[in-house]
C-alpha cells in the first residue's frame, strides 16, 4: 500500500456505512467536539459561545525576538595553544612589511597631528609649547609597523639592530630586519630611535613596558623625566 492510499479520503460508501462525516472546516470540528462533551441541555448555547470574541486576544504579548547567537571568545590559553602569538624567526621577508611601514607613517601623522602642530609653531623641542601633548600621543600610539633602531642597550649585541615592528608585546618589540630574520628586542634595557618625516624621536623602552591596548588608555604623568 502506497502513501497516497493511506492519506486519501474515504469513499462515500465507506463513510455512509461507518457513520463518518467529512468536516468542511476547523470550526465545524470544534463544534462537534464540544457538543459531544456537553450534556444535551447545553447544546443550544454552543453556537452563541463560539461566536464570542475574546477581548484579551488583542493584548497578547508580541513574540520575543530571538537574540543573536554570541560566539564564545577564545581564552588566552587557547590562543597560545593555537600559536596565534607565535612568530617564527625565519620565513618572512622584510620587503613584505615595507608597505605596512608606509601605512604606519600615515597613521602617525594623523595621530600626532603634525601638520596642525607645525602651524601653531611646534618645533619638536622639549621646551616647545605643545611638547606635553606631543609626547603623550607618542606614548599611546600603536607601533606595529614602526621602523625602530636600537641606539643604546645594556646588551651590547643589540645596539645597531634596526627593523620594522611585527609584534609589540608587554616587554618586547619583535622586529624584522633587512636580513629577513625576526629578532626579539627587550624594552626595559633598550633605547630606540624612530624617524618620522623631519623628526627623529628617541624612545626609552622602559616607558613602553605594557601591552599596546593598555598603553593606549593609560593616563600618562606629565612630570615624567627622560633619562639623559
Amino acid at each position: 500500500m502506497s502513501t497516497q492510499d493511506v492519506c486519501s479520503k474515504l469513499s462515500k460508501a465507506i463513510q455512509e456505512t461507518a457513520g463518518v462525516q467529512e468536516l468542511q472546516s476547523d470550526n465545524e470540528f470544534i463544534k462537534q467536539m464540544v457538543t459531544a462533551s456537553l450534556p444535551k441541555s447545553k447544546h443550544s448555547t454552543v453556537d452563541s459561545e463560539l461566536k464570542r470574541k475574546f477581548v484579551l486576544l488583542k493584548f497578547r504579548t508580541a513574540d520575543k525576538k530571538h537574540l543573536p547567537c554570541v560566539k564564545k571568545r577564545l581564552s588566552l590559553k587557547q590562543r597560545r595553544e593555537l600559536g596565534l602569538y607565535t612568530i617564527n624567526r625565519t620565513g618572512m621577508k622584510y620587503k613584505d612589511f615595507e608597505e605596512l611601514h608606509c601605512l604606519w607613517k600615515e597613521y602617525m601623522r594623523s595621530c600626532l597631528g603634525l601638520a596642525e602642530l607645525e602651524k601653531r609653531g611646534f618645533t619638536g623641542q622639549p621646551e616647545s609649547k605643545y611638547w606635553n601633548q606631543f609626547f603623550q600621543l607618542l606614548l599611546k600610539a600603536d607601533y606595529h609597523g614602526a621602523h625602530l633602531k636600537v641606539v643604546r642597550s645594556t646588551c651590547s649585541s643589540l645596539v645597531g639592530q634596526a627593523g620594522i615592528v611585527v609584534f609589540d608585546t608587554k616587554n618586547t618589540f619583535k622586529i624584522i630586519c633587512t636580513d629577513n630574520i625576526v629578532r626579539t628586542i627587550p624594552k626595559q634595557p633598550s633605547v630606540f630611535t624612530m624617524v618620522l618625516d623631519d623628526y627623529t624621536c628617541t624612545i626609552h623602552g622602559k616607558y613602553f613596558c605594557m601591552r599596546p591596548q593598555d598603553r593606549s588608555v593609560k593616563k600618562i604623568k606629565t612630570h615624567m623625566i627622560a633619562d639623559l
